[in-house]
């Protein structure tokens, strides 16, 4: 107790500067102390750990070399084993072909100049002495009936019959090599027989080569043991395995699961040591553990004493065994545990050498660091003593004049943190004041900068500032406006209206929003969206009002295309409905016509002049149905973009007077005698023969003309063409009711008609304008109408005027000479028509039974390709497209295969862009539409049948 009063009493005389000092020496010196305790700890124990370690390594390293050499070893043995019969018949052939040019050489050689028996002795003198496998070997001659001829060990037994000769196990041998030289020239034969050194009852494999000598009915031949072969093969794997040598003295050991030693420290025995009569009981010890792992495992490590080449100690041993049990034998090798022992001592002092160095280092590196604290401390306590001494001087000036305190002296953060309290203390108004200044104008650098209006008011609604966009739309500075309220800048509505929402505001506590069209000084007027709220300070007290006005013109200019767009649809979907309806009695119009008309044409007593009325009015009706029809079909590609044109040479004088003839029997049926049909045109520069899409062209002409026929009951209805520059002006104009100034706007729309004053319009679908302007549009031009109610209508468009001068048409001419339908005869010609519905057969063949032409039908296409095949005298083949297993197109491509020359007409219901052409490349030679017209059917009929012969 006393002596910790004491130790207190003495920091009590000490400075704070002089207990810090003290205070990190102690520190560091028991830091230093315990690192440096705990530094060589662990160095020693990593020296342990590394000891370990390097003796694991070594063992395992050591293991895993003698093991690799054994599994080599083995491996290298039973490559050997594996070749052992194949070498064994290989050496066989190679010697048996060897005697057998041998004799083939001495036959040919003397065959012109010796007798048969000096040459058969020269031959048996020239292979009875060959010997080879170690003498074992020989070569032996037998005739193909089984007669022996040279047998080198047995003379004796010499020109003998051999068939019935059998081995101890009654094996027929000669027979067998005579049976096998029947069937090829040369073979092998393999049996057992007694071994050759072996007179017990064991049975070896044998095997033999024979090879028919042809010019004496011979056969030569040669045989081996595999145990023989193995033996000599087993002495050449024993001398290479004693010399395998690997690392410092390495080597390999060989014993028999018999107790025979083969290698003894990489030393082959000339003749197998017994081991069990070496009388060496450890080497007996050693070698049962070596046959425990041969009848266990097969391979292992053991660990055993033994002693090393040259020495007489017994030393510890690891050896691993591997083992070939089809030989029954032992391989192995091992190394000493010596090795480790002296390999670790060697790096043990090298480690001992590291650790002490290690450990200098360490106590020097201690010694640096402590004095470097003791330096770094001293310098600390003196710059602390500078620092209160700094602090001491200015409060003692402080109480005399304000000044601020200098931090250069200081040299701790704590130090300069305490002096800039001290210093803000006296620039803690200024600062105040600057970040205010800031802040303001930070504000109104942000309020200036918005396009939105934003003003401020007082709770008596008088202005108290506002943004640049404010003023500038009234026209004053800010500062004018300033005290001033909504009654000196707005009329006196305007401004009690403001007046009402700020009293609202200001009594309700919620936001008033309006919108209002403002107009601004540049004469535009704009949409504003105005949002007041109540502005309170900061106990929640209201102290005025904040406005923003923000321009949406272009928000209610979107919403206004919205509604717009959304009556467009409103109007679509009911144009929609009207032409559905529209379509009905289109549709329904026509076919009542040719439904009723029909029915009458069953009745009896009818007169001829009846019928031909009737059937008038049939055909008119199927003609105005075809037309709705093709209005459709033409406005589904107009809206696909699938609508085409395509240029060809026609003459427009025949157009026109085919239109006239037209019309004019139109206004005949429709009963407008009185309406005069008057063609206006004049001679063109190039000639009448220009280059367009004449179904086009004529189409846009008929629109215009039935418009003109429909709408007009008296005066007249002139048409025509005229030169314009590079165009050709085309136009229609009629007397007829006219067309509204409304009417003009829509009727190029689709489903669009003129139907002003509640007026019934005359029929149609209102899509014959709209496909008519993107006819012309398609073909280079554009279409426009002038009219107004009551004085008629004048249609006009132009094209470019494209002359052809190189045309030559005799198509009028073909059009004249069948001008009598049925003026031709056919009766020598044959036609294959393909088609699978009854009805339009009908037709067909009601049609075409006047011009005397002879019909075949099929109905579907794989009995047109027959018909074709086996027919030679079809002309023609018209071709449905349409057909119930193949379509006619593939049928056709299968008849131009055989038959190139036939021609093909197609005739399909499907009308659409490039079907036309879809036909030509599968090789028709012409195409129809569907609903066929008798004209055009005989017109592409003549075609093919008038010039064939």
């Amino acid at each position: 107790m006393n002596l910790v009063k004491s130790f207190k009493n003495y920091l009590q005389r000490k400075s704070i500067a002089d207990q810090l000092l003290y205070g990190i020496m102690a520190a560091a010196v028991i830091s230093v102390l315990f690192i440096g305790h705990y530094w060589t700890s662990l160095e020693t124990r990593r020296f342990k750990k590394q000891s370990e370690e390097i003796r694991d390594r070594f063992v395992n390293s050591r293991m895993d070399v003698v093991k690799d050499e054994v599994t080599r070893a083995i491996g290298f043995i039973n490559y050997n084993r594996s070749l052992s019969e194949e070498r064994m018949k290989s050496g066989l052939k190679q010697r048996v072909d060897e005697a057998w040019a041998i004799a083939s050489n001495i036959y040919e050689e003397n065959k012109a100049t010796k007798s048969r028996s000096d040459i058969e002795k020269l031959i048996k003198d020239a292979i009875r002495p060959i010997r080879f496998s170690n003498d074992r070997g020989d070569i032996f001659i037998y005739t193909t009936n089984g007669v022996s001829v040279l047998l080198p060990r047995s003379r004796h037994r010499e020109n003998i019959p051999s068939l019935d000769y059998r081995d101890q196990h009654g094996n027929y041998v000669v027979r067998n090599e005579v049976e096998l030289l029947r069937q090829v020239d040369q073979g092998f034969i393999h049996y057992y027989a007694p071994g050759k050194d072996n007179a017990g009852d064991s049975v070896l494999l044998k095997s033999s080569y024979v090879r028919r000598f042809a010019p004496f009915n011979w056969y030569l031949g040669s045989k081996d043991y595999l145990e023989d072969f193995e033996k000599d093969m087993k002495d050449r794997i024993l001398e290479y395995l004693s010399k395998i040598r690997y690392g410092n003295d390495g080597y390999l050991f060989v014993n028999t699961i018999d107790g025979e030693a083969l290698i003894t420290n990489g030393i082959k025995h000339l003749k197998p040591q017994i081991i069990y009569s070496s009388r060496d009981s450890n080497w007996i010890q050693v070698y049962k553990k070596q046959v425990d792992i041969y009848n266990t495992t097969g391979s292992g490590f053991i660990e055993y004493q033994f002693r090393r080449l040259l020495s007489e100690d017994f030393e510890t041993k690891i050896s691993y065994l591997g083992t070939v049990k089809e030989w029954g034998w032992i391989v192995g090798t091992g190394f000493y545990e010596n090795e480790i022992e002296s390999f670790i001592r060697e790096n043990r002092k090298i480690m001992e050498v590291q650790i002490k160095t290690v450990i200098f280092h360490i106590v020097l590196s201690l010694l640096v660091v402590l004095i470097f604290i003791w330096l770094v401390s001293r310098w600390i306590s003196r710059k602390f003593s500078q620092g209160f001494a700094i602090f001491n001087l200015h409060f003692r000036k402080a109480g005399l004049e304000s000044i601020e305190m200098n931090q250069e002296n200081l040299v701790f953060s704590e130090f300069r943190e305490l002096a800039e309290s001290v210093n803000a203390m006296t620039e803690e108004l200024d600062s105040a004041r600057k970040s205010l200044v800031k802040e303001r104008s930070l504000l109104r650098s942000l309020i200036d900068s918005s396009p939105d209006f934003i003003f401020f008011k007082d709770l008596n609604s008088n202005f108290v500032g506002c943004n640049k966009a404010f003023a500038d739309y009234l026209g004053i500075e800010e500062r004018e406006l300033i005290g001033r309220s909504d009654y000196d800048f707005f009329p006196k509505e305007i401004a009690e209206k403001y007046h009402q929402f700020d009293r609202r505001i200001i009594a309700d506590r919620i936001p008033v929003r309006s919108e209002e069209w403002i107009t601004f000084s540049d004469g535009s007027r704009r949409l504003m969206d105005t949002l007041k709220v109540l502005n309170s300070d900061s106990a929640g007290n209201p102290i005025g009002i904040v406005a923003i006005s923000r321009d949406i013109s272009e928000k209610e200019e979107i919403q206004q295309k919205y509604i717009t767009a959304k009556e467009k649809a409103e109007e679509a979907d009911r144009l929609k409905t009207a032409f559905l309806a529209n379509m009905s009695h289109e549709i329904r119009t026509p076919m009542n016509s040719i439904i009723g008309f029909s029915n009458l044409l069953t009745e009896e007593d009818l007169t001829p002049e009846d019928k031909a009325e009737f059937i008038r009015h049939i055909n008119h009706g199927s003609e105005t149905l075809l037309s709705l029809i093709d209005d459709i079909i033409d406005i589904a590609k107009i809206e696909a973009g699938q609508l085409m044109v395509t240029f060809e040479p026609y003459n427009l004088r025949e157009m026109m007077d085919e239109l006239y003839h037209t019309h004019a029997e139109l206004l005949k049926r429709k009963g407008k005698e009185q309406v005069n049909l008057v063609l206006e045109s004049e001679q063109l520069p190039g000639g009448d023969v220009i280059l367009t899409d004449p179904f086009r062209l004529k189409q846009v002409m008929t629109n215009l003309l039935v418009n003109a026929v429909k709408f007009t009951e008296k005066g007249s209805i002139t048409y025509g063409y005229k030169v314009s520059g590079e165009f050709l002006h085309f136009f229609v104009r009629d007397t007829g009711i006219g067309i509204s100034s409304e009417g003009i706007k829509v009727i190029f729309e689709r489903f669009r008609q003129d139907n002003r004053y509640g007026i019934k319009h005359q029929g149609g679908t209102g899509l014959g304008l709209a496909i008519s302007r993107h006819i012309v549009q398609l073909l280079g031009g554009d279409i426009s109408v002038t009219s107004s109610p009551g004085e008629g209508a004048l249609f006009s468009f132009l094209i470019p005027y494209n002359a052809y001068t190189a045309y030559t048409d005799i198509s009028s001419e073909k059009r004249r000479g069948r001008d009598s339908t049925f003026a031709m005869d056919w009766s020598s010609k044959t036609i294959l028509v393909v088609e699978d519905m009854e009805s339009h057969y009908n037709y067909i063949r009601s049609a075409l039974m006047r011009t005397g032409l002879n019909m075949v039908r099929v109905s579907n296409g794989q009995e047109s390709i027959e018909s074709c095949l086996n027919d030679h005298q079809i002309d023609v083949v018209l071709m449905d497209v349409n057909l119930p297993d193949m379509d006619g197109y593939t049928a056709t491509r299968k008849i131009k295969a055989h038959r190139p020359g036939i021609p093909v007409i197609a005739q399909t219901a499907y009308n659409l862009p490039g079907e036309e052409k879809r036909s030509r490349e599968a090789g028709c030679d012409a195409y129809i539409s569907k609903p066929v017209k008798l004209k055009i059917l005989l017109d592409v009929l003549g075609r093919f049948l008038d010039n064939k012969k």
